[in-house]
């Protein structure tokens, strides 16, 4: 690797690959423009799924799933938008493209992808049941996204050290803790300039930059809500060592949002199952 830094070869490739490495899916954030289109029809939402053939396969196969299947198979993409809806279509999208990124070829880096993408799954999903819970319906689908995408930049840094480590003579050795390191001083920063970069909305890439502060905007409800989800799922164990030792009703993201014992004590029921979902995904 020469007398470079890790962090200059990070930013290297970044400024190099940041558009096309497969963190983002160019058809699921093309359906996510549509989506606020009232006028979008089913037919062009299947015509833009149809566009890349790896996504299709996995829509058409998590859409026959036990989670969201009907009585009978569905074998085009078209009947899975009429039995599924043209919203609900496009989540699943969305979600299907990014459980597809979350690959590598290097065993070590290869480690980690599930347990990145079960707790973005379970952030995602208990991000929108919480905000249905607690009075903020309308960003609902919001806190959806926030949550899948809120750490972005880590699978964008696994992305870049699993090229890093099969350069052939110059490849990075790669240990567990080197991994680790790099994912806790570098993800919140390069996840920003990834969606910033993308030209994903302000609101989603201020959550992927802050969802680890110390001190928060406790009037951002989409990343007060994140946070939130970032402890449930440290606290019981999503994709992470747990620590049960949490209480997750004294946190001050959970007194901002006004988020009792009970409803808490539900939302890890919620994730239970959000868990047993994501690996459909995969």
């Amino acid at each position: 690797m020469g007398e470079r830094s890790l962090k200059a070869l990070i930013e290297e490739r970044f400024e190099a690959d940041s558009l096309q490495l497969p963190v983002f899916n160019r058809v699921a954030l093309e359906l996510r423009r549509l989506k606020d289109h009232e006028t979008v029809s089913m037919t062009r939402i299947a015509d833009l799924i149809m566009k890349d053939q790896s996504l299709a396969s996995r829509v058409l196969r998590v859409a026959n799933s036990s989670f969201y299947g009907g009585l009978k198979q569905v074998e085009t993409v078209t009947a899975a938008v009429v039995r599924l809806g043209t919203e609900r279509l496009t989540d699943l999208a969305m979600v299907a493209s990014q459980a597809l990124a979350h690959s590598a070829r290097v065993e070590l880096v290869a480690r980690h992808m599930p347990a990145l993408w079960s707790r973005s799954f379970v952030c995602a999903t208990g991000g929108r049941w919480l905000a249905e819970q607690v009075g903020y319906d309308s960003h609902a689908e919001e806190a959806f996204l926030a949550g899948l995408l809120h750490d972005i930049g880590e699978l964008f840094l696994l992305k870049v050290l699993d090229a890093l480590a099969q350069e052939g003579d110059r490849a990075l050795l790669l240990t567990d803790a080197l991994v680790g390191e790099v994912l806790e001083a570098m993800h919140q920063e390069i996840g920003y300039r990834l969606m910033v970069q993308w030209e994903l909305p302000e609101i989603y890439a201020r959550v992927a930059r802050l969802h680890h502060d110390q001190e928060f905007d406790e009037g951002d409800v989409l990343l007060v809500i994140t946070r939130l989800l970032d402890l449930v799922c440290k606290k019981v164990g999503v994709g992470q060592t747990a620590d049960p030792a949490i209480v997750l009703a004294a946190t001050p993201e959970a007194q901002v949002l006004g988020v009792k014992e009970i409803k808490l004590a539900q939302l890890e029921v919620l994730l239970e199952d959000a868990l047993a979902e994501a690996t459909v995904f995969l």
